[in-house]
């Protein structure tokens, strides 16, 4: 591909993270760059919430990565405005707090019974047989019948809101390796599982990096890069493309029209092909509702975020910002709680979302985090579209159907998690801005200097 690539400005349909960072390494390089997001603030899935002096975020977000680029291009970003802090994360199980990824003082914690059928798992499951086409078979294949049906079945149909039995079983190879985050920590079977828990006795916690004032002061300083290099960011307003002549001929925002060279498009996929006139499978998102609670005490948990499976709590998960930067509350003896309650878009949660606080302010109680309704000062409610892929056992078919059809516009180039309709978080994110970002330039023969090459991710 010859330098015309970029003869005109590159467009980036959505200011998440994979799109804000393309932004700023295609304007290093020297393009025309142009970012749409839909939302009034930027940060996508990772953007913050304040009010009264708390900050949240859209679930627990922080950074950590093992990739040398990704750290190179945060150093360059955060520039020291971050907090580095070792990882607690916990489980609630049968009314009781477990440390995750299981601590081996956990296993005395356990009620016997289930302990001893989980060994029993570990040494019959290698003669079972399973069809390993589901979520279900999966997990029953590599966990066993006990670990399965107390912990697995129930929160998976909690947060997907379909059958195990009909959900991918890539959501459990993905699902597992985001929730335990460490890459030298292996959960990927019952002796895996073993095996970690018990190297958990001499294990040096990971640290995380989290920006001090909440996720939104990375994209804040993200953003003044772009505009620094005169790129433009158009936030509340809704793009839409239309393609022609086997390319993406314009795209429109509001009153303003686009002829790009290139669009990289980090919105829902199923959009894109609903507006290039390409079949359009089932590849739908999940929506979530945040109930973000502020609290004028402290909390008896010090965890950063902990899962709730159990079927009589409304929530899935609930993080404690303060855990990641006391700046993120008013004063030391405040908490903020981010409670995340899954639904579909337009479903009756979603719709009557408020209706719904009460039963998440006694659900609090119920698992012990607040003593009484007197403590909560506030509940503000989010709403927050196409926040995880569902993943369907058709949805690999039903991916490449519509990943064939967006292929004949070879200027448009998917990223981020809903472009790609992949369960990423926000490192891989950044990387796969600049896998893309290395790709487009080198086809586009555009020589890079040192620095450039370094925060692109480049070999």
């Amino acid at each position: 591909m010859s330098d015309t690539v970029f003869d005109g400005p590159v467009v980036i349909v959505g200011g998440g993270v994979a799109g804000l960072v393309s932004a700023q390494l295609l304007l290093e390089a020297g393009c025309d760059v142009t970012v749409i997001e839909r939302g009034e603030v930027i940060g996508g899935l990772a953007k913050s919430f304040s009010y009264d002096g708390f900050t949240f975020d859209v679930g627990p977000h922080r950074f950590h990565t093992e990739n040398p680029n990704v750290k190179a291009y945060l150093d360059r970003v955060i520039k020291g405005d971050g907090t580095l802090f070792p990882r607690r994360s916990e489980v609630y199980f049968r009314g009781k707090y477990y440390r995750w990824p299981l601590h081996p003082k956990n296993l005395l914690q356990l009620p016997p019974g289930l302990a001893g059928k989980s060994f029993i798992d570990l040494g019959v499951n290698n003669f079972r047989e399973y069809q390993v086409d589901s979520f279900e078979q999966y997990v029953l294949r590599q966990y066993g019948p006990t670990l399965y049906k107390n912990f697995f079945e129930g929160y998976s149909r909690k947060f997907l809101g379909i059958e195990p039995r009909d959900t991918h079983p890539d959501w459990a190879k993905v699902g597992l390796n985001r929730a335990i985050i460490d890459d030298k920590m292996q959960m990927q079977n019952l002796t895996q599982l073993l095996k970690t828990t018990l190297l958990q006795y001499n294990k040096v916690d990971i640290d995380f990096l989290y920006p001090t004032e909440g996720m939104w002061q990375a994209w804040d300083k993200v953003s003044k890069i772009i505009e620094g290099l005169g790129g433009r960011i158009i936030t509340g307003t809704a793009a839409s493309i239309r393609g022609a002549n086997g390319r993406v001929e314009k795209v429109f925002a509001g009153d303003e029209e686009f002829e790009p060279s290139v669009v990289i498009w980090t919105a829902p996929i199923t959009v894109a092909t609903k507006q290039l006139g390409v079949t359009t499978p089932n590849l739908p998102y999940l929506g979530m509702l945040i109930y973000n609670v502020c609290v004028d005490s402290e909390v008896p948990r010090d965890y950063q975020w902990c899962y709730y499976g159990a079927d009589d709590l409304v929530f899935n998960r609930i993080s404690i910002p303060k855990e990641f930067s006391m700046a993120t509350v008013p004063h030391a003896k405040a908490t903020g709680l981010n409670v995340e309650v899954t639904c579909m878009k337009g479903d009756e949660r979603w719709r009557h979302a408020e209706r719904l606080t009460d039963w998440v302010v006694d659900d609090l109680i119920k698992v012990g985090l607040i003593k009484n309704r007197t403590v909560v000062h506030d509940v503000f409610v989010e709403r927050v579209e196409d926040s995880y892929p569902i993943y369907h056992k058709t949805y690999p078919a039903d991916l490449e159907v519509a990943r064939k059809g967006l292929a004949n516009f070879p200027n448009l180039h998917l990223a981020g998690r809903t472009g790609m309709f992949w369960y990423n978080n926000m490192d891989h994110s950044i990387e796969n801005a600049m896998q893309l970002c290395t790709k487009l330039l080198r086809e586009a023969g555009r020589a890079e200097t040192e620095e450039s090459q370094l925060a692109a991710g480049a070999a």
